[in-house]
């Protein structure tokens, strides 16, 4: 019953990019490479089974080029996105190429679903125009292109698309986002399945996913990029469609796997199955068994999300699965990274959260602040690497006598009981335990402004809190909220501290600057300015402003902020920052902000007896966490501009400071008379190890 050598081995990938004489040039990391080349190398190989419609690879290129001329006219190109509202057919398959050999991104837009569906699909995706044919229903206000149009542009002037530029994009309406996936990544993940399976010329796939998810793009791409077959599914009935069409691949979730596989005829339905994928979760042992007993294909258990271009992890099913069938192993030129809610990654066999990191990443989502709360910073990894984190509970399984160390799914976050930013991470925003600690202590001392030039200024826990509540709806009456990015140009003092809590609790994002920051990097986008008198920045950034120390608001509430008012998640921004001179921003979401000082407060132990100084400047991009940590747990900031060696060590001596920040540019020259002066009264340093290595020098001198 097996079917390993029912068809011709697959070409490799460097057979297919092999460069043949008059050949198109192509990037050999998008799409359009395989799929060019399989068109010159073997025209006559069916492409395309719909029906009684058939497209061999030859007839589909030509097709292609001609609506891609069409689409360049009307200015499709790299970084655009057009919708294709489309049945699913050859002529969808026609369409979505053409798109990219413009050099767009295309975007399925099934004309079935209903008319709400249709419009916030293209809501979230914002594409420039919905490619159709006459009579298929799709939203109004977009411009319109039929696919029977034609342009005399010869095929060697598309544009094409870059490694970098979007390919396609899968839209979520539920949670509201629209994936952007980039060539590279939707080239490296096909690569990956091509040599997952084995599927190539003589194979054919079939289409019949919803069209629109990721695996609709999968399957399309799992054919195309192979050289094998697509099939368009000629009926609902799954196992219809496979005994009508004679498919060799197939991919299926696991609720379809077990209906087919309980079928009685199940044997002689499946029988020209060679390779199955079956994905959704975690796959259970007895439904692969049941197959296993019908149907000699091969049985792969394959897991991903459209934020990784499909599929991230891949385990062959066997009779050795006899309890549960692991998530598997990763797929090529992907980390797979399980930490702890701390981002430390966890020993084999203990539970984490699984993070992906690679190639195969998606660009991010349409609107940057989505993107950056969930694509995260890899700890472990190069400059500018990214991290998915994916909510998934798991844990690596170590090596035994009938397996080998495999991802074994757990659970989800938000359900199961684990992290239960073990700690209490989901759920919690920044401001949380401040505001705990604020109802616990309010007359204790919160923040201490130590001038170099003027009086001491002391405020509360209580009146901190009370004051940020004030102005936090304030804000919240002039439109901030989730999303919105508030620029916070305030010298150092209470009032700054003021300001980035009240931002906070409003649910805005803070962006610190600097009154030397006369511009902003473009993709920062602030909708006011926080600011006082003497620094009054309309003129400078044409927006909004409020003056925290001329505002009236004493016709605002000073109570708690109830959880009816607050409308932040633990993925919306927190800050938005950029080192000056910077072209771009790193954006931290209230679960990454948590995760960081949670970690920080891990390894220092700051109590409600600790005294922080905190010298950096309010523009400083790494000095977000300082206003934050010891408010969480009772501590006193005392913040003062960066001083001068001698200052500082007056300051440790008369405020009896226990930890502070040091950064290699305000790291003490006099390390000596540091260490003298607080020999008795610094129980910690953090700070870098520029610092620490002045304080170690200190320590070997003063010490016999």
């Amino acid at each position: 019953m097996s079917h390993t050598d029912s068809v011709t081995p697959a070409a490799t990938l460097a057979a297919l990019l092999r460069d043949l004489a008059g050949d198109r040039p192509r990037d050999p990391a998008t799409l359009l490479a395989a799929f060019a080349t399989t068109a010159d190398r073997e025209p006559d190989a069916p492409a395309v089974r719909d029906g009684e419609i058939g497209l061999t690879y030859g007839e589909l290129a030509r097709r292609v080029d001609v609506l891609a001329a069409a689409l360049v006219e009307h200015g499709v190109g790299p970084e655009t996105t057009v919708a294709v509202a489309l049945p699913r057919s050859a002529e969808l398959v026609v369409a979505a190429h053409a798109i990219l050999v413009a050099g767009g991104a295309f975007v399925l837009l099934d004309p079935e679903t209903t008319s709400d569906l249709q419009r916030r699909t293209l809501e979230l995706a914002a594409p420039a125009l919905i490619l159709t044919r006459a009579g298929t229903p799709h939203p109004a206000g977009f411009p319109v292109l039929y696919t029977d149009a034609t342009c005399d542009l010869p095929p060697e002037e598309l544009p094409g698309p870059g490694a970098d530029n979007p390919a396609y994009l899968v839209v979520d309406t539920d949670n509201s986002s629209a994936v952007i996936v980039g060539h590279r990544a939707a080239q490296a993940n096909s690569t990956w399945r091509q040599r997952l399976c084995g599927i190539g010329e003589g194979d054919s796939v079939l289409w019949h996913a919803p069209l629109t998810g990721q695996a609709a793009v999968g399957e399309m791409l799992l054919a195309l990029q192979t050289g094998a077959t697509l099939v368009v599914s000629p009926s609902a009935v799954l196992a219809d469609a496979i005994t009508e069409t004679s498919v060799t691949a197939a991919c299926f979730d696991h609720a379809e796997l077990a209906e087919l596989a309980a079928l009685p005829d199940a044997e002689q339905r499946l029988e020209s199955l060679r390779i199955v994928l079956g994905s959704g979760g975690s796959q259970l042992a007895k439904t692969a068994a049941a197959l296993r007993a019908v149907s000699g294909a091969t049985l792969w258990h394959v897991y991903g999300r459209p934020e990784t271009a499909g599929e991230f992890v891949a385990h062959e099913v066997t009779g050795a699965d006899l309890d549960t069938v692991p998530f598997g192993s990763a797929a090529d030129d992907v980390e797979l990274l399980i930490l702890d809610e701390h981002l430390c990654p966890v020993a084999d066999g203990e539970i984490g959260e699984l993070y992906v990191s690679g190639v195969q990443l998606a660009r991010g989502y349409v609107g940057r602040q989505a993107t950056a709360a969930t694509f995260l910073a890899n700890p472990d990894g190069p400059v500018d690497d990214r991290m998915f984190a994916t909510g998934d509970l798991v844990r690596r399984r170590p090596p035994g006598d009938s397996w080998t160390p495999e991802i074994e799914f757990v659970g989800r976050v938000e359900d199961g009981p684990y992290f239960a930013p073990h700690g209490g991470l989901p759920g919690e925003l920044v401001l949380d335990e401040f505001e705990a600690q604020a109802a616990a202590t309010p007359f204790d001392p919160a923040v201490v402004h130590a001038r170099s030039d003027g009086p001491t200024s002391i405020i509360t826990y209580g009146d901190l809190d009370r004051r940020t509540n004030q102005l936090a709806r304030h804000l919240v009456a002039l439109g901030i909220g989730p999303e919105s990015a508030v620029l916070v140009n305030i010298p150092c003092s209470v009032e700054l501290v003021i300001a980035i809590y009240a931002v906070l609790k409003a649910g805005g994002a803070v962006v610190p600057t600097d009154t030397g920051t006369s511009l902003l990097p473009p993709i920062v986008d602030p909708a006011l300015v926080l600011t006082v008198a003497d620094r009054e920045h309309v003129a400078v950034y044409d927006i909004p402003s409020v003056l925290i120390d001329k505002v009236a608001l004493s016709t605002y509430s000073d109570d708690p902020i109830t959880p009816t008012e607050r409308r932040t998640l633990t993925h919306h921004p927190a800050f938005v920052l950029f080192p000056p001179g910077a072209t771009h921003s790193v954006t931290i979401s209230h679960a990454a902000a948590v995760h960081r000082v949670t970690a920080v407060q891990a390894r220092h132990h700051l109590t409600t007896g600790d005294i922080h100084l905190h010298q950096s400047h309010s523009g400083d991009p790494t000095a977000w966490h300082g206003y934050l940590l010891p408010l969480r747990v009772g501590a006193t900031v005392i913040l003062s501009e960066p001083p001068d060696p001698t200052r500082l060590a007056d300051l440790i001596t008369a405020y009896g400071i226990t930890t502070t920040d040091f950064t290699p540019h305000f790291a003490p020259a006099n390390p000596d008379r540091l260490y003298r002066t607080t020999e008795l009264s610094l129980t910690e340093i953090t700070g870098t190890a520029s610092a620490l290595t002045h304080l170690a020098a200190a320590t070997r001198k003063a010490t016999p």
